[in-house]
């Protein structure tokens, strides 16, 4: 029987041909004989990160189907980022139904429907309503939009007069953390949602600031404030980027293992085929002597 082209064993492509090798240095008894199979790319916009920062597969095609295992293992997480997004909802209503006044009955309806929203998207996700394409390209970029929308409609209603430049910051550094490790995207995508969701939050809280205080803004201390912001953004994307690449190298790992099984599988099938053939061959010349 043939085995599956998509785990046949890979050879090296003109691509990965300046690629060094290397093995998973968590388990290097298993690795033998297959440390061609994981690579470090030695070309690119990406050479000044860590070795084990530029991992990836070959041949191509190997890559391609890791990246599609990778991100079905990470779609339950996307039902994380949800319930997050619900709490949040939760939070506000709480928060303000607790210190309630009139002004605060813009920001009770909105995080409600942002709630209703959230528990709509669960169900439709958690139940598979939606189509799968739909489901892998569509929602992910949905919930960065909601969830983005909430946490401005939150800013602009409940601190409505009283701005300040640490209005919400928390709650954006959370949620640009909580994209790496639930959104089940490729790398650069999720950076770059992340990087339009604090660059936009903080021209919004600077711009909003400065119009408030026309009279008497002090323009040093609200830049060194809003660049205290940016580093907090920027320590919060670096956690990020190593937490998704430890998640990216502990499925890889799984990845050449379930490979490695299936190729066993597959091995043992075909001997099997090939002891059943020969004792056919045998039971048939028995039978004809």
């Amino acid at each position: 029987m043939p085995r599956n082209r998509a785990f046949s064993e890979p050879e090296y492509s003109a691509e990965y041909s300046a690629d060094c090798s290397v093995t998973l240095p968590s388990d290097p008894g298993q690795a033998v004989g297959r440390t061609h199979e994981v690579t470090v790319r030695s070309s690119g916009c990406c050479l000044c990160l860590p070795r084990f920062m530029r991992l990836t597969f070959a041949p191509d095609s190997l890559e391609n189907l890791y990246q599609t295992y990778f991100r079905r293992q990470r779609h339950e997480t996307l039902l994380v980022l949800v319930v997050f997004a619900a709490l949040f909802d939760c939070y506000v209503i709480v928060m303000c139904t607790v210190l309630y006044t009139s002004d605060k009955l813009a920001s009770v309806a909105v995080a409600s429907v942002g709630l209703a929203a959230d528990v709509v998207l669960y169900l439709l996700c958690r139940y598979g309503l939606l189509p799968d394409r739909v489901t892998r390209r569509l929602v992910p970029y949905a919930l960065w939009v909601l969830i983005a929308a909430q946490i401005f409609c939150y800013l602009g209603l409940n601190f409505a007069r009283f701005h300040q430049p640490s209005d919400t910051v928390g709650w954006q550094a959370f949620f640009s953390f909580s994209f790496f490790l639930t959104l089940p995207l490729r790398l650069t995508p999720i950076v770059l949602i992340t990087a339009v969701s604090c660059g936009v939050h903080t021209l919004v809280l600077g711009v909003t600031i400065a119009q408030q205080q026309q009279e008497d803004i002090q323009g040093a201390a609200l830049g060194r404030q809003l660049l205290a912001n940016i580093v907090i953004y920027l320590c919060a994307i670096t956690v990020g980027v190593m937490s998704y690449y430890m998640a990216d190298r502990k499925h890889r790992k799984a990845f050449l293992e379930a490979r490695q099984s299936l190729e066993v599988k597959l091995n043992m099938e075909e001997q099997s085929q090939q002891q059943c053939s020969e004792y056919s061959k045998i039971v048939f010349s028995w039978q004809h002597s």
